[in-house]
């Protein structure tokens, strides 16, 4: 049992420092060298031919969405945050995914990999800042609201992360969230969200809100370290478990042998 215990042991550490490790370097966009094409693209806004609003009701809201523009847009992912883990509010469900995006010349010329500049992300907002001369072109950065109602595109958005390269079709919208009724728990009255339409904005009301009719991954980013990282978390759980299971049953056997 003392062997035993003492394999393990390594063997717990050896993951646990892994873990620890994967944890820094997973979404690390510093490490992020590969760049495609469609990355380096500008954004593409056209006139939209269909303004009909999109209606439908969920989540005890009756959402309403007024088109203003076809919209397509392609990056590196700088910044991501899923705001329903932290949101009591039930139409957090419809757009939880924030992504802050950079594109063109920040990502040909990889100024994302200076130490200077910083990413960070909270409150429905993607800041970025840098010290010295540090060159960045915030029209190229914006920090986008996905908004859908289906699943499977929703299901998609949470698996992006930092240092992914994707691309998003859809439409920027303007948004009115109105309570199907007054549950007294939510508090909330009708809400509403208005989308940019230029990437020379910033500051308050500079995010795009678009709706998603497609999001693809254009190439995962520190594949490596996400591969440890789950690694190295799935065997400390085997590792605790088998553990716990030995225990038990060497107590179990040394019962028998003492009876």
């Amino acid at each position: 049992m003392g062997r035993v215990q003492k394999i393990n042991g390594y063997l717990f550490l050896i993951l646990f420092l892994i873990l620890i490790i994967t944890f820094f370097t997973r979404n690390n966009i510093r490490n992020v060298d590969e760049i495609t094409d469609e990355a380096i693209n500008q954004p593409v806004q056209k006139e939209i031919s269909n303004t009909e609003e999109i209606e439908f009701k969920k989540d005890g809201y009756l959402w309403q969405l007024i088109p203003l523009y076809d919209y397509e847009i392609s990056g590196l992912v700088v910044g991501r945050m899923n705001y329903q883990i932290f949101s009591i509010n039930k139409y957090t469900s419809l757009f939880p995914i924030d992504l802050g995006l950079i594109w063109g010349n920040n990502v040909a010329n990889k100024v994302y990999q200076d130490k200077r500049i910083k990413f960070k992300q909270d409150s429905r907002w993607c800041c970025v800042w840098w010290d010295g001369d540090a060159v960045f072109n915030l029209n190229e950065f914006s920090n986008n609201h996905l908004f859908t109602k289906e699943k499977d595109l929703s299901d998609e958005a949470k698996k992006i992360n930092r240092g992914d390269q994707i691309t998003i079709k859809g439409k920027l919208v303007n948004i009115i969230a109105t309570p199907l009724e007054d549950n007294g728990i939510s508090g909330q009255n009708t809400i509403t969200w208005k989308s940019s339409t230029t990437r020379k904005d910033n500051g308050a009301g500079a995010c795009e809100i678009i709706y998603v009719e497609d999001i693809k991954v254009l190439k995962k980013g520190n594949m490596l370290s996400r591969f440890l990282f789950w690694f190295s978390f799935y065997g400390l759980i085997f590792i605790i478990i088998w553990s716990i299971s030995y225990f038990l049953y060497s107590i179990n056997m040394q019962q028998k042998t003492d009876s």
